[in-house]
């Protein structure tokens, strides 16, 4: 990333909570680029219009209008940008924990786009997963994609979900009580960290920490 401009953002999933994530990030005056298998939700994005449902959507998706996009593309996203935010479903399994089907496919396609990529790049996990599971099941996954080692001097990776509800997410987002981030390392954290400062609209503690703490601290 180049240190003289604003980090570019890209957000994998434009369902309730990626689209109100990728617009307020635009509104915010980052150049973002939200990316999404579902064409109806990436054309309706790329006309100006809001994808789901939620209040304030549209509001924010007009005022980052000039500043936000979207593509079926995960490596068109990733290469594009500079942040990669990952906010898809992680639905209970049969044993009742998060699965990572849809988290494997896209940490894949978002490390084999970060090896064509010689800038450094953050990826962010932001759906809710066990404990354990980004250190140990999607780490391993973005690493071997992207021929890169995660805190080394090309790639960061941060688990940071959010705290947000339906009907709220805007307000939530912008408005945020903490942000919790656990880190690969302090390049990374940091990072997150300022980014996070300059979208929320009112001051907020932040809890840096490892994967596993975080893990249990979003569980809890």
């Amino acid at each position: 990333m180049q240190d003289q401009r604003p980090p570019r953002v890209s957000v994998i999933g434009l369902g309730k909570l990626g689209s109100p994530m990728a617009a307020c990030f635009a509104a915010k005056g980052f150049t973002t680029i939200g990316a999404d298998l579902d064409s109806a939700k990436v054309e309706a994005l790329n006309a100006g219009r809001a994808p789901v449902l939620e209040p304030r959507l549209q509001e924010m998706i007009d005022l980052g209008r000039t500043n936000l996009r979207a593509t079926q593309s995960i490596e068109e996203a990733v290469l594009a940008s500079d942040i990669t935010f990952v906010i898809v479903p992680t639905p209970s399994d049969a044993d009742g924990r998060f699965s990572l089907t849809a988290s494997f496919a896209a940490f894949n396609a978002i490390g084999k786009a970060i090896a064509q990529k010689t800038e450094y790049h953050l990826v962010v996990m932001t759906s809710t997963v066990m404990p354990g599971a980004t250190g140990n099941e999607l780490l391993p996954v973005l690493e071997r994609a992207s021929g890169k080692q995660v805190g080394g001097p090309d790639l960061g990776l941060c688990y940071s979900p959010e705290f947000i509800a339906l009907g709220s997410v805007v307000r939530n987002l912008l408005n945020p009580d903490f942000i919790l981030v656990g880190e690969s390392d302090a390049r990374s954290g940091a990072l997150l960290e300022s980014f996070y400062q300059q979208v929320c609209e009112k001051d907020h503690p932040t809890a840096r920490m490892n994967f596993v703490n975080a893990e249990l601290t979003k569980l809890s």
